[in-house]
């Protein structure tokens, strides 16, 4: 058997021995390999995606303000939406008061006129009776005159008895 056992306790955990060395030299080589040709690309990748992250950012942002903007408009815009259609209706019920409004001044005038030109038939009929009942009263006053003087009359004294009579006849006479 070999006797390892002395060897390795000579040496320690700080001790300075070639595989030391040469493991240090490697891993700086390694180090610089990776400084000048693999953390570039890296770096800039991660800040192409940073700015990516970035601008992605501002644009929702920008997006998200002009929502904002629309949805004012939207709401500026149903406003006078609601205010148009208030004034419409205002305007139209107005316009329909007034039409109603004519149409009853309307048809009271033609009730009037109606009314009107009832009276004036009734006031015509009234004439025509009085007219008619003068020429009967008349013709009466003359026969019964006739009777009474027991001779005919001449037309003069024929006329001046009817005016007379109608006048006696007729109301505030």
């Amino acid at each position: 058997m070999l006797a390892l056992t002395p060897l390795a306790d000579t040496s320690g955990l700080l001790d300075v021995n070639g595989t030391l060395v040469a493991e240090l030299i490697a891993f700086v080589i390694m180090v610089g390999i990776l400084a000048r040709y693999a953390y570039p690309p890296i770096m800039r990748a991660a800040e192409a995606r940073q700015k990516q992250i970035e601008d992605g950012v501002r644009a929702a942002q920008e997006a998200e303000r002009r929502l904002k903007e629309v949805q004012k408009d939207v709401e500026q815009t149903l406003a006078e939406a609601r205010a148009q259609a208030r004034e419409t209706l205002n305007r139209a019920h107005q316009e329909a008061a007034a039409e109603a409004e004519e149409l009853r001044e309307r048809g009271r005038k033609d009730a009037e006129a109606q009314v009107e030109k009832a009276r004036g038939d009734i006031q015509a009929e009234k004439d025509r009776a009085v007219q008619e009942l003068r020429a009967q009263v008349s013709a009466l006053v003359v026969d019964a005159a006739g009777k009474v003087l027991g001779a005919a009359i001449d037309e003069k004294a024929h006329a001046r008895l009817i005016e007379e009579s109608l006048r006696q006849v007729s109301p505030g006479g």
